[in-house]
């Protein structure tokens, strides 16, 4: 994938027994991906009928993050702080 000149990587991130691939440009922490990737199992992002490429907001520790879901990929970016 590339990103304005840059190339984004897939990095594989095991959360709770299942791989996920997360694309992300700002630095994150473990704990955060791991809140984020429970909202979205919550909000039902990974369940098998969706069709993928919904958008979702989740918020941690003061943070504001889109979080963009196709099958195990998690593309994630910072909206505030």
């Amino acid at each position: 994938m590339v990103l304005s000149g840059e190339m984004i990587e897939k990095i594989p991130f095991i959360h709770r027994q299942r791989l996920y691939n997360i694309v992300i440009e700002e630095d994150i922490t473990f704990t955060a991906l791991h809140v984020i990737i429970d909202d979205l199992i919550g909000q039902g992002a990974f369940e098998a009928e969706r069709d993928g490429g919904d958008l979702y907001l989740v918020e941690h520790a003061d943070v504001r993050y889109t979080v963009g879901v196709d099958g195990i990929d998690v593309i994630i970016t910072v909206q505030g702080h």
